[in-house]
């Protein structure tokens, strides 16, 4: 196999990469309602989305380790924060967010290059040092297309506490209510409290939650976007793994080789 062919073997991974972290940037975005309410279904799209981070980021250090001249690991960049919107929806925003992607790729690909010139033997330490800066830009896409989601659905249809929230309170209240009523005309009691109840409701967002309503969705994210960060700082060591055995089998099948470099080293000493 060319080495021209492994390259786009290596582009391809990437790319596809980022078009399955857009897919999952398209559900986070229809998923303010988990959110508020979370649920097994919740728990499974988070995991979904730590799937998605750590095949971006698998890839990500094989590009910025294997692509020479550097310049491709650019252009393997640029078409994967492609591949994000498509996989997401092309907007402005969202093509803004797919392009701090590229850029934080474009300065990880540096930044191991970097790194990976000053080793005097290869390791994969530098690869997933350098990927603080990438994990935390992906984690921001990820929040921000909920933010926008989240965002597009109050402007059209105003917030509303989910129901189930609702539903647990009137039935604790209910409870009550019922326990100190009559057995007769319990039920009419019941009605006129559940009608009372979801009149306060109303009444207190349009009162009190309305003027700030506009400023939920960026609550909502932030909220989200701290967990998140700390979730996968904990779990970074996994992409590692990943890639030391990846180099390991790449190394077996003969795609990749070690070489050894005899290079001249200028310094300035004591004459």
């Amino acid at each position: 196999m060319s080495k021209w062919l492994k390259t786009l073997f290596f582009m391809i991974l990437i790319v596809g990469a980022g078009y399955f972290f857009g897919t999952i940037c398209r559900q986070i975005d229809q998923a303010y309602g988990l959110i508020l309410a979370p649920s097994l279904e919740l728990l499974m799209l988070i995991l979904w989305l730590l799937l998605a981070l750590g095949l971006v980021l698998v890839s990500a250090g094989l590009v910025a380790t294997l692509l020479r001249p550097i310049w491709v690991g650019f252009i393997a960049f640029a078409l994967s924060g492609l591949a994000i919107l498509l996989g997401w929806h092309i907007a402005p925003i969202n093509g803004i967010l797919a392009f701090l992607y590229v850029l934080a790729g474009v300065a990880y690909t540096r930044s191991v290059d970097g790194q990976l010139n000053q080793q005097i033997k290869f390791s994969v330490r530098p690869i997933s040092q350098c990927q603080g800066i990438l994990l935390t830009t992906l984690i921001l896409v990820a929040c921000g297309s909920l933010y926008l989601g989240y965002g597009e659905h109050i402007e059209r249809e105003g917030f509303s506490i989910p129901e189930s929230y609702v539903e647990i309170f009137m039935e604790q209240m209910e409870k009550q209510i019922l326990a100190r009523a009559p057995a007769e005309g319990s039920e009419e009691i019941v009605a006129q409290f559940r009608e009372e109840f979801q009149r306060s409701i109303d009444g207190f967002i349009e009162r009190t939650v309305k003027p700030y309503e506009r400023f939920i969705p960026l609550a909502i994210a932030l909220s989200l976007f701290m967990p998140l960060v700390t979730i996968t700082g904990l779990l970074t060591w996994v992409p590692a793994l990943f890639l030391r055995i990846l180099f390991t089998l790449l190394t077996a099948l003969r795609v990749t080789k070690t070489v050894t470099e005899t290079r001249e080293v200028q310094r300035l000493i004591i004459e």
